[in-house]
């Protein structure tokens, strides 16, 4: 300001003023404490008049520069401005644009809305129509019968065409029976149910007539069948099946019809069949012929004798009979051919061949029931195979009875342990057959079967024991040293048991030829006890044990056997005894001797002449008695492995006792080696080189 005047005060400190004066600034200006460039003018003591000045100098420097600038581009100004104007007015027209667009826009999402709405609507109406298409078709599908259908249903010949019209009719009727609770108040069930109802009586009337003619059909005698049953009542199946679902007392009459048909059908064949089997049957074994049978000669009533058995040879040897066992043959026996050559043979042959007829075909049988007169439906139910079995068993219980009768007037009459036990196997072996083809009709009869042969069996081994127990031991004379026909009776019978037995271990099988075997050793006990002479006695036991064991090993039965192990240790046991005897009758001054010495306490009190006389003696015979030993075996056993067997257990308990008399010998001359007067006995080496001559001799 002009008028403004600087007062300066010379001559006075104004620090205090200063601080006081910046004080009252700052009290003056409080709103200017916080700007940073006033307090750092204040704290810096600048004339605030002078730096105001310059402030106002500056700011106007500022603007004039700024004017002057603004001069120079004012013409860009008004055409940035014009610019803007012009932008401005675009931008409206713009959105005057736009506004319109958005309302275009709301009227087409309208529109699409709309749009929408109806292809829902429309996609829901098709899917329904598309159920109620199905549904329709389905109804209209089980409802509708063909108008051919049922002209043949009627009227057409009862062939494979009516076979398919019929199948197709009957899914009509099933389908109404399920849906009519479901469907009962549409108009089409309504008429059409009806309809149906007619068209099954009519089906089911030309059904039952046509089976019952082609049932009839199986009264001639000539005709097979199971040609027939294969050819046409498994073909046209479905029409009993119809009538069981359709009208049961037509199927019912059916299935009664066929089972009088078919029970004397298979009656009449088995009965023939029967009959011409028993034409064929030879006999084995009679009453008389048992293991324990005296050894005369049986006699009848006037004094002639009589036939011991029609087939002896096999009465107790199985020899090939074990081939009716043989599975790979499944023929039964054709009686015409074996009428013709006069074939006559043994029962089980003739019962197999009669079961084997009827397993056949009561397999046959029981597949064709299974088929013909059970529903696939009831098939899969426990009622079905009830059913099958009723059924089968009305047709074959007089078939299956005469096979029974058959059987019992066979076991009535036989004495034929081994042609039971083959019955027994055959049934065996049926049972696993009927068990394969799944056939359990014929249960019953097997079981039946089993509880009339193994009694018949057990009575049958019980005679031949208690024909061992009758026989007599004879009087006390000389014996034969050969066994006994008994003997061999009993080994054939064994071995032949024992053939039967194996591979079925049967219990009962070898219960009972263990109490024979008990009461064979008894019987040969007695016969042994009997005898004066004991040597022989001993040599009856060998010889009878032996023939036992030879049969036995013919037929391959090894000490794995009871039977065989039993033998073999009471032989073993018989044997020794001999070797002692046989030696008692030779040597028998050697042994007694020998025995007394070895009981005296001291060696000493052996009585020397004793020991020189015995030396003297088996120095004198000892090769000859070897001699008589070798030569009283080979009259006694005519079997050279036994007859070796015993030869070497006798000259071995020569070798043990003359080892013994030499150890004797030696203990009581030890001191007196070269004294002249005792008798020096042979060498033990010599003696031994002697007995190896005779090893050789059977």
């Amino acid at each position: 300001m002009p008028n403004d005047v600087d007062i300066v005060f010379e001559g006075f400190d104004t620090t205090d003023d200063l601080d006081d004066s910046i004080g009252i600034s700052e009290q003056l200006l409080p709103d200017e404490q916080n700007d940073e460039l006033v307090r750092h003018v204040l704290t810096k003591g600048v004339d605030l008049q002078e730096y105001s000045q310059q402030i106002e100098h500056e700011l106007q420097a500022m603007e004039d520069e700024q004017l002057s600038s603004y001069e120079q581009n004012e013409g860009a100004l008004l055409e940035l401005d014009s610019e803007i104007r012009s932008c401005d007015e675009v931008l409206g027209h713009m959105e005057k644009l736009l506004a319109n667009f958005k309302t275009s826009l709301g009227a087409i999402n309208t529109d699409i809305q709309a749009l929408q709405s109806d292809s829902l609507s429309m996609s829901q109406r098709l899917k329904n129509r598309v159920v109620a298409e199905k549904q329709l078709d389905k109804i209209i599908q089980g409802v509708v019968v063909e108008p051919e259908a049922v002209r043949t249903i009627c009227d057409g010949e009862v062939n494979e065409k009516y076979l398919e019209c019929l199948i197709e009719v009957n899914k009509k009727i099933a389908y109404m029976r399920v849906h009519n609770k479901q469907h009962h108040e549409l108009k089409a069930f309504q008429e059409v149910m009806p309809e149906l109802d007619r068209l099954r009586l009519k089906a089911s009337a030309r059904v039952r007539q046509f089976l019952l003619d082609k049932i009839n059909d199986l009264r001639s005698l000539n005709t097979n069948a199971h040609v027939l049953q294969s050819s046409v009542f498994l073909k046209y199946r479905f029409f009993n099946h119809f009538l069981i679902e359709r009208h049961p007392e037509a199927a019912v009459e059916v299935r009664d019809t066929y089972i009088h048909i078919m029970r004397h059908y298979y009656l009449d064949h088995f009965e023939t069949y029967q009959r011409g089997l028993t034409k064929l049957e030879r006999t084995i074994a009679d009453r008389a012929d048992v293991v324990g049978m005296e050894e005369s000669s049986k006699l009848s009533l006037f004094g002639t004798a009589k036939p011991m058995a029609r087939d002896r040879a096999n009465v107790f040897n199985l020899g090939s009979r074990a081939s009716v066992l043989d599975t790979e043959d499944p023929r039964a026996i054709v009686l015409s051919v074996a009428s013709e050559a006069s074939d006559k043979r043994p029962f089980e042959e003739l019962f197999r061949s009669y079961n084997l007829a009827l397993a056949d075909n009561a397999s046959a049988e029981y597949e064709f029931i299974m088929q013909f007169f059970v529903s696939p439906k009831a098939r899969q139910k426990i009622t079905g195979s009830d059913m099958a079995r009723m059924v089968f068993g009305h047709i074959f219980e007089p078939s299956i009875r005469i096979g029974e009768v058959f059987l019992k007037t066979y076991l009535e009459s036989t004495h034929d342990a081994l042609g039971v036990l083959l019955c027994i196997r055959i049934m065996t072996q049926l049972t696993g057959e009927l068990q394969r083809r799944q056939v359990p009709a014929l249960d019953s009869y097997v079981n039946s079967t089993n509880m009339l042969l193994w009694p018949r069996f057990q009575a049958v081994l019980d005679s031949h024991i208690e024909s061992v127990k009758r026989l007599s031991s004879g009087r006390k004379s000389k014996i034969d040293t050969q066994p006994p026909a008994t003997v061999r009776r009993y080994a054939e019978l064994a071995a032949s048991l024992l053939r039967l037995n194996s591979g079925y271990n049967t219990h009962v099988v070898a219960l009972s030829l263990a109490r024979l075997r008990a009461e064979v050793q008894a019987y040969l006990t007695r016969r042994a006890d009997a005898s004066a002479d004991q040597h022989a006695a001993l040599v009856f036991l060998i010889n009878s044990d032996d023939l036992l064991l030879t049969v036995l090993a013919e037929n391959g039965f090894t000490e794995r056997e009871e039977e065989v192990s039993s033998w073999k240790q009471v032989l073993a046991a018989t044997v020794l005894e001999f070797a002692e005897s046989e030696l008692e009758r030779h040597f028998g001054y050697l042994k007694l001797f020998v025995v007394d010495a070895e009981q005296q306490s001291d060696i000493g009190q052996i009585s020397s002449e004793g020991l020189s006389h015995v030396a003297s003696t088996f120095n004198a015979e000892w090769r000859a008695q070897i001699s008589a030993i070798n030569s009283s075996i080979i009259q006694s056993f005519s079997n050279f492995r036994t007859g070796t067997e015993i030869l070497h257990a006798v000259l071995g308990q020569l070798i043990i006792y003359y080892t013994r008399f030499h150890s004797l010998f030696d203990k009581r001359f030890a001191r007196r080696a070269g004294a002249t007067a005792v008798c020096q006995p042979v060498g033990v080496q010599n003696v031994m080189v002697e007995i190896k001559k005779y090893r050789n001799n059977f």
